[in-house]
């Protein structure tokens, strides 16, 4: 009985005489990770004869947007762990602590340029879904004209194109060489004889002319003006200005004389 209570306090004495000494992350399969894959590494905490021991460690993983997420993992155990949100392209950091010891280690997370798109009647609604700016050219075919378009979109923002052609029915396919959307029996309302996709941003209000004349261009412009209130109402105002300043300057040189 005696010999089993001096190993016991033996055992437990020796126990405490093992210090941690030091901290390590560990990538099992590399630090480069893609798009939407989980962070997999370990953390290990090591004695003074850098044998591993077991211990629980906090672990702070930030992304490169500056996001964090916070876990506990145990010593020597590999732990994967999928960041909150979307973390985009970029190099983040892990960094481990356990009692007055800390490490940090950094890892990759690769681009993915990636955008849907949606029908919504005679609008081509782009979206950014990706981890990166969208800026490839897509490829807009209404019926058997192709035109193109390159919207600059940040993560999660959203372009939409107004599709113009003679009136009718067409089939349309929307393309950036990754992802494609194919749709048939549109119905599209008729702008001249252009056909093409006009930017709706009030700044960016362009086209894609696949083709067609610089005078089926013009038509097609004189229809959107015609369409569009808002180009009466600018168009009245500068008119009245004109007036305006035409009635002070005829003033002006009638009291001079």
């Amino acid at each position: 009985m005696k010999k089993t209570l001096i190993l016991i306090l033996g055992v437990i004495l020796f126990s405490s005489l093992i210090t941690a000494s030091s901290l390590d992350i560990e990538f099992p399969n590399g630090n480069t990770f893609s798009a939407g894959e989980p962070i997999t590494f370990k953390a290990v905490v090591y004695d003074d004869s850098n044998k591993p021991i077991d211990a629980q460690i906090n672990i702070e993983i930030q992304d490169s947007e500056k996001r964090i997420t916070n876990t506990l993992v145990a010593s020597k155990e590999i732990k994967t762990i999928r960041l909150s949100g979307s973390p985009s392209s970029g190099q983040g950091i892990i960094k481990a602590s356990f009692e007055d010891l800390e490490a940090i280690a950094f890892f990759d997370i690769g681009r993915d340029e990636q955008a849907t798109f949606e029908l919504d009647g005679e609008k081509l609604i782009v979206t950014n879904v990706g981890n990166t700016p969208y800026t490839r050219t897509i490829k807009i075919t209404i019926g058997e004209t192709t035109g193109t378009q390159t919207p600059n979109l940040k993560i999660g923002d959203s372009v939409s194109y107004r599709l113009i052609a003679p009136e009718g029915t067409y089939n349309i396919k929307v393309t950036d060489g990754k992802n494609s959307l194919i749709r048939g029996g549109i119905q599209l309302t008729g702008t001249g004889n252009v056909i093409g996709a006009v930017d709706d941003s009030a700044s960016k209000r362009t086209g894609i002319t696949g083709g067609v004349s610089p005078e089926e261009g013009d038509v097609a412009l004189l229809s959107y003006i015609k369409n569009n209130k808002f180009i009466y109402v600018f168009v009245a105002v500068i008119f009245g200005a004109m007036i305006l300043i035409a009635i002070e300057r005829n003033y002006k040189r009638r009291i001079g004389k």
